[in-house]
């Protein structure tokens, strides 16, 4: 499934934030975006999911304008995942993982067997099932975040976009979640995620969207950073940026000099 934002433009009040932004996400694509505080990458998922609407341009989801789309139409399309939730009731992973079923019931309707079997199958595929009668406030920050991505796949959307999702995590933790995604990239999911962390958006994104207030926005592949401006340039610091053989993969690293 694609996801296409057309001249996007954005403001708060008399601060431009996003100007004149175009780009295209395609399935079996994980985006990274990077950008300092304030640089508008939360802002950019809020508009793509249809909660803000931008003063100039357009998303669209498969050619289809998604502000001319129902609430449950976008629901069927594209998933959100916070950088955490907080349950303010105790529920269960599975009860969790079951709320994704959401958009196919009507308002009164409670999830069935059918529901019940989907978010079981997804828990499995995640291996999350030993979480399932836990409960969602008693689980480590990693489970936690897996059982997010859990309860978006159970939406049925191909389109993921999540806000920071390895913020509060410790590194082994970090690397789970991010090799989820890499799963569902393989998949045909199309992903886009947001990072302070520049060595995860070089390591484990296919394109990298850069975001500066003071700058042309960058969209490009990982290797087109390796010269080190335009990242040194972001953060206003001398960085060593290297292509190093794992020996399972090529990966590109970041470090201060």
């Amino acid at each position: 499934m694609q996801l296409e934002a057309r001249n996007i433009t954005f403001s708060y009040g008399k601060r431009k934030i996003l100007s004149d932004l175009s780009f295209t996400a395609d399935s079996g694509e994980i985006i990274a975006l990077l950008g300092r505080n304030g640089s508008g990458k939360t802002t950019l998922l809020r508009i793509l999911l249809g909660f803000l609407r931008p003063a100039a341009g357009e998303v669209l989801i498969d050619t289809r304008n998604s502000l001319e789309m129902s609430g449950r139409e976008r629901a069927k399309a594209v998933a959100y995942i916070p950088q955490s939730s907080e349950m303010v009731y105790a529920y269960t992973v599975l009860d969790t993982v079951m709320m994704g079923r959401a958009p196919e019931l009507s308002l009164f309707e409670r999830p069935g067997k059918e529901d019940k079997e989907k978010a079981e199958e997804i828990l499995e595929d995640l291996g999350l099932t030993h979480l399932k009668e836990r409960s969602i406030n008693a689980i480590s920050g990693g489970e936690k975040q897996l059982v997010l991505i859990a309860r978006a796949l159970t939406q049925d959307a191909k389109i993921l976009l999540l806000d920071e999702p390895t913020s509060a995590l410790d590194y082994s933790n970090q690397l789970i979640v991010l090799e989820t995604l890499e799963k569902l990239r393989s998949n045909g999911y199309t992903i886009i995620f947001s990072t302070h962390n520049p060595e995860q958006a070089l390591m484990n994104a296919t394109r990298v969207m850069i975001l500066s207030s003071n700058r042309t926005p960058f969209i490009g592949k990982p290797e087109d950073l390796l010269d080190g401006r335009i990242l040194e340039d972001l953060y206003n610091r001398e960085l060593c940026i290297k292509r190093i053989d794992t020996g399972r993969s090529e990966r590109i690293i970041c470090i201060p000099r």
